[in-house]
């Protein structure tokens, strides 16, 4: 991306409806383009908004400032509301939690004092403090899950330990910030929502390209996986919060019943459905229900897109292939095809790398010679009328 946007001479605008953490608006500003990016995670929306805060920073006032927040974090060190949140901190029931007691308690001074001591720092070093206790935290994530340390209890894991990596977390942060430094007139919004619904809010024909990376249809719930960090940053407080976080996500996993439209009309999709509707070894009997919703919410999708994208506009889609019981489902394809319903015309998919499948998969992809593979799918706006 970052290469084709530097032999464009033009100011463009640009649309990212799925920004994740910032890679499509942070290489946009970079080269001085003008961005509408999309993130339904708050914690995500919140680290892509601190990863393109503008300026350079200077090295001794923030190192200053810096230093006073750590000693008046390190004084400040009480009981909080993070370690009643189950499975969080130790407790009478629970064998395992994700923190020691200590590290919440340490997160939580930082993370208090920043705002008064920070002097326009807070932000980054809010971002500083989540991902110093992501690497005192007892699991890590792996694919769709936290998994435990082996050794977790051994590590011991201490509000010394996050204090030090937080400092390095955020000097690491400013050094990022000043080598790829983003101009402050820079023009860029970065909107915390559900795509399906914000894009419907944006003006016609406004945005000359569109570059994104849906969620994957792999039945990861990303507001599962970034768990810790919703509550750490007090992006949601309980568990029925975190669950309308869920409900406005994609529906590309099976974690809560959806519910809604399904239908969608695909000659690439029909014969993936009939064979997944028809397996005996799905892991989940509504894999077949959750793969035509996908379909749905990305034909809904690309059908604002198309509405909101310049005529002879472009599109640049990043998606991965997928597969369940052996029955492998050409997302790349698909969506090109619902592309071609709604107002767009194909200019390629190419295909970027392949992918290893899941171990449950690994028995089919031997025998039937199939192979999952990330793709890029290039779109132009048809020009003869807007949507």
């Amino acid at each position: 991306m970052s290469a084709v946007l530097e032999r464009d001479d033009r100011k463009l605008k640009i649309l990212d409806p799925f920004c994740g953490s910032g890679t499509t608006p942070v290489t946009a500003a970079l080269k001085g383009h003008e961005t509408h990016a999309i993130e339904v995670n708050p914690f995500c929306a919140f680290t892509a908004r601190v990863k393109c805060l503008p300026g350079k920073w200077r090295e001794r006032p923030f190192l200053n400032h810096l230093d006073t927040l750590l000693v008046k974090a390190k004084g400040d060190l009480r009981e909080t509301v993070l370690e009643s949140q189950s499975t969080f901190s130790e407790g009478r029931v629970q064998e395992k939690w994700l923190f020691n007691r200590s590290v919440l308690r340490a997160f939580d001074a930082v993370w208090r004092n920043a705002p008064v001591t920070g002097n326009g720092y807070a932000p980054a070093y809010k971002l500083a403090a989540m991902r110093a206790a992501m690497e005192c935290c007892n699991a890590r994530k792996d694919g769709k899950a936290l998994r435990y340390l082996k050794d977790w209890k051994k590590q011991a894991f201490t509000a010394d330990l996050f204090f030090e990596k937080f400092r390095a977390a955020a000097i690491q942060f400013k050094e990022d910030t000043t080598l790829a430094r983003i101009a402050p007139e820079t023009r860029l919004a970065i909107c915390k929502g559900d795509a399906r619904k914000v894009l419907a809010d944006l003006p016609i024909a406004s945005f000359d390209l569109m570059v994104t990376s849906p969620p994957y249809l792999n039945s990861f719930d990303y507001s599962d996986v970034y768990r810790p960090e919703l509550f750490l940053g007090g992006f949601v407080r309980d568990n029925l919060e975190l669950r309308r976080i869920r409900l406005r996500t994609l529906r590309s996993h099976i974690q809560v019943k959806w519910g809604g439209e399904t239908t969608v009309k695909s000659v690439l999709l029909q014969e993936p459905l009939e064979k997944l509707r028809a397996s005996d070894s799905l892991w989940n009997s509504r894999l077949p229900e959750m793969v035509e919703a996908y379909f749905h919410d990305m034909r809904r999708v690309l059908h604002e897109s198309a509405r909101l994208l310049k005529p002879k506009a472009e599109a640049w889609i990043v998606v991965s292939t997928s597969a369940y019981a052996g029955v492998h489902i050409p997302v790349d394809l698909i969506l090109a095809d619902l592309a071609g319903q709604v107002g767009f015309q194909l200019k390629g998919v190419y295909a970027l790398r392949a992918l290893r499948a899941a171990g449950q998969q690994q028995k089919h992809f031997a025998t039937d010679g199939l192979a999952l593979r990330e793709s890029l799918i290039v779109l132009t706006r048809n020009s003869l009328s807007i949507i």
